[in-house]
Order: C-alpha cells, then structure tokens, then sequence
C-alpha cells in the first residue's frame, strides 16, 4: 500500500467514525492554505508523517522562495530607514508602498495557484508567510524531488499576469527528505530552507 493510499484511507475510516460532518464549504478553485511559521507548517504535516512511519513510505518537502523581479518593486516595498526626515510626499510614498505590496500579494497568489496546478493532486502545496511555499511530495524521496524541481523551474519562472501588468519573480528552490532531512515537519521544512541557502551560495 502507498502512503498516499494509506493516507486517504485512514481519513476515511476516521471520517466513518466521526459524527455527520457540516456542509463542505465552497472554496475558490486552485485556492492555497497559508501558516505562518515552520511549526505550523510541521503541525499540518503530521498526519502524513504519522503514515510514513507506519508505513515505511518515502516523502519530501520541496520549499520555494519567490520575490519580485522588479528592483523598482523591491525599493517601493522598503520602509524608510530610522531617523530619516519624513519627505514632504510620504502621503504618495505611503500610498505608493500601499499598492506594491497590494501588486506583490497579487503576485505570490499567481504563484500558488501556479505551483498547485503544476503538482499532482495528492501533493500538498501550502503558502508560507508571504513569499515562500512548501509542497509535500508523497511517495517521492529525494531524487523524485529533484526531478520535480527541475520540472517546476521553468514553468514558476515564466511571466504572470497581475492586473494589466506582464510580472516576474526571482525564484529559488530547495528540497529534503524523510527522514534523512529530518523526523518533523519543521525540520523538514528547514532543512530544505538550508539547501536553498547553499544553491543561493
């Protein structure tokens, strides 16, 4: 039995057992979950490493950093240093920063929805702060990941429609293994961040 089989069907014996579940509520298409830290990120994980040790199955977590490739973009999203006067436009500076990050939110939804539809349906793809996102691969050790990567790079790199604006993004990638890369989500997860550090190197 794959850890992806196992996974669906210890969900749905847990689901049998439980009481009548509400409606399902109606969610956009290609629509991401968001945590905010590498624990909640492990705590969304735990089910399925549960499986893979139960199992003996393989998994890996692939972590996607993107920003925007726009230096202008970069320099309009940075808050002005400490102790600088404030400029005689901060209302239009303000207003401004407003509406690049407002363009980068934008952007990083194309993103996810891009990633969620470049993976198989059994993979998790999460948002993870505002930038970066992690993909669970089940079933797929470490040279899986790797092929997967390199067939992500050029689809995530191609241009992304934001309002009447043609965007890129700067996008790097690393990946880990269970359990050679760690027994916990989190773990996972930073271990990944770290091979995209020595990529970025």
């Amino acid at each position: 039995m794959s850890l992806s089989t196992a996974i669906v069907a210890s969900a749905a014996m847990e689901e049998g057992q439980a009481a009548p579940a509400k409606p399902a509520r109606q969610t956009p298409a290609l629509w991401l979950p968001r945590v905010d830290s590498l624990a909640e990120f492990g705590l969304m994980i735990s089910r399925q490493l549960t499986q893979c040790r139960r199992y003996g199955g393989h998994l890996s977590v692939l972590w996607l950093e993107a920003a925007p490739a726009d230096a202008e973009d970069d320099a309009t999203l940075a808050a002005p240093a400490s102790g600088e006067p404030p400029a005689a436009d901060e209302g239009e500076g303000a207003a401004d920063r407003g509406a690049a990050l407002e363009a980068r939110s934008q952007l990083m939804t194309a993103v996810g929805r891009r990633l969620r539809s470049r993976v198989r349906g059994t993979d998790m793809v999460l948002q993870v702060g505002e930038t970066s996102f992690a993909v669970l691969l089940l079933d797929a050790g470490l040279r899986e990941a790797h092929l997967v990567q390199q067939r992500l790079a050029p689809a995530l790199n191609s241009p992304y429609g934001v309002d009447t604006r043609m965007l890129q993004v700067r996008l790097q990638m690393g990946t880990a293994s269970f359990p050679e890369g760690g027994l916990r989500g989190a773990d996972l997860a930073e271990s990944a961040r770290q091979d995209l550090r020595r990529r970025r190197c």
